[in-house]
């Protein structure tokens, strides 16, 4: 069976499922492109705040909505006759949906109890930190994919606004990593400067904070 193509249709024909194509993609460009990206750079914020009141909170609302999200998807592909196996955006969509439902959340509450119980992350952290990553750049590549379905060529507002929140994130990401360095830095900087100040080891531990 062939992808559905709304310009093969008769002119004044409603394309069925079209208000739900409109609310699908909508919301999964509000989630992956700017909600959950935003919710994970939570964790690197400079103002405490529990995961458990922010970071979590934020990211199952952001499940909720891909559930909504693939929902209507899907009643899309049932009025237009698309097979599950006929694109990739269908079974990529279904497959990062369930990680999101049956995986990530599992492996955030195993992370926060080991983060609570030993004041680190341990391997769950890790998985959970590396998953949560690659779920974010299948959801940005399978919304390129939903827009060739979709036979939709206006997609420059998506890049754009993709190319914003990627800069923004990664250079978060960069801040965090290099500002405990560039603090180590100074203060070894200042100490050698002090006359007669015997110089000693930074311990980089106690500027790093790890992560929650």
């Amino acid at each position: 069976m062939s992808s559905f193509d709304p310009s093969n249709l008769p002119p004044g024909f409603e394309i069925p499922g079209q208000k739900a194509l409109v609310a699908h993609a909508a919301i999964m460009c509000i989630v992956f492109v700017l909600s959950m990206p935003i919710a994970a750079l939570t964790t690197r914020s400079p103002i405490k705040v529990k995961v458990t009141k922010l970071h979590a909170p934020w990211q199952m609302f952001n499940v909720i909505l891909a559930i909504t999200g693939l929902g209507l998807g899907a009643s899309v592909a049932s009025n237009r006759k698309i097979a599950s196996g006929e694109t990739p955006h269908i079974l990529l969509g279904c497959i990062i949906v369930g990680l999101l439902i049956g995986v990530q959340p599992v492996l955030g509450i195993l992370h926060h109890l080991f983060f609570r119980k030993n004041n680190r992350r341990g391997t769950f952290g890790w998985i959970h930190l590396l998953l949560g990553r690659i779920i974010m750049v299948l959801g940005l590549v399978n919304g390129a994919t939903g827009f060739k379905l979709a036979h939709d060529n206006k997609t420059v507002p998506y890049f754009a606004m993709l190319g914003v929140v990627c800069t923004v994130y990664i250079g978060v990401l960069l801040w965090d990593w290099l500002a405990p360095h560039y603090k180590a830095h100074k203060s070894a900087t200042q100490q050698a400067s002090v006359p007669g100040h015997t110089s000693e080891t930074i311990d980089m531990s106690a500027l790093e904070h790890d992560r929650h």
